[in-house]
C-alpha cells in the first residue's frame, strides 16, 4: 500500500507542470493532439509520446491552461521588471538629485574662490599702482633735481 500511494505521490510530482512544457518528466518529446471526447470535442493538449504508446502516467496538459500558465508567469515577469524599473528610476532620480546639489555646492565654491583671487590680484594690482606712482615720483623728483642742478650749475658758470 505504500508503494502505489508513493508512486502515485510521484506521479502527481511529475505531472504538475507550469507554462507550456517542453519535454515530459521522462525527457521525451512532447506531442500536441487533439481530444476527441463528448467533454472537450477538439481542444488541444500536450502529451509525452511515451504515454500515448503505453497508457503511462506521463505529461499531460491541456493547451489553452498552459498558455495561461505562461500569460501569467510572463505577467509576473513583467511586473517585476516594472517594480525594479520603478526602484531604478528613483535611484538614478535621487543620484542624479545628489549630483545637482553638488555641483551647485561646488559651483558656490568657485565662486567664492575667484571673487577671493580677483581681490587678490586687485590688492596686488593696486599694491602694483602704488609701487609703480612712487617709482615714478622718485624719478620725476630725480629728474627735476638733476634739472635743478643742471640750472644752478648752468646760472653759476654763466654768471
Amino acid at each position: 500500500m505504500n508503494t502505489s500511494s508513493s508512486a502515485s505521490s510521484r506521479y502527481s510530482q511529475h505531472r504538475q507542470f507550469t507554462g507550456v512544457p517542453t519535454k515530459c518528466w521522462c525527457g521525451r518529446k512532447i506531442t500536441t493532439y487533439c481530444s476527441q471526447t463528448d467533454e472537450n470535442p477538439f481542444r488541444r493538449f500536450y502529451r509525452c509520446e511515451i504515454a500515448i504508446q503505453k497508457n503511462e502516467e506521463h505529461l499531460f496538459k491541456w493547451i489553452d491552461e498552459a498558455l495561461l500558465d505562461e500569460t501569467r508567469m510572463v505577467d509576473a515577469k513583467l511586473m517585476k521588471l516594472v517594480d525594479e524599473v520603478k526602484v531604478l528610476r528613483n535611484e538614478i532620480l535621487s543620484s542624479f538629485e545628489l549630483q545637482k546639489k553638488w555641483v551647485l555646492d561646488m559651483e558656490e565654491e568657485m565662486k567664492e574662490k575667484i571673487k577671493e583671487e580677483m581681490m587678490m590680484e586687485n590688492a596686488t594690482i593696486e599694491e602694483m599702482g602704488r609701487v609703480m606712482a612712487r617709482k615714478s615720483m622718485e624719478r620725476a623728483a630725480i629728474t627735476f633735481l638733476v634739472v635743478g642742478v643742471v640750472g644752478w650749475v648752468c646760472g653759476k658758470l654763466m654768471s
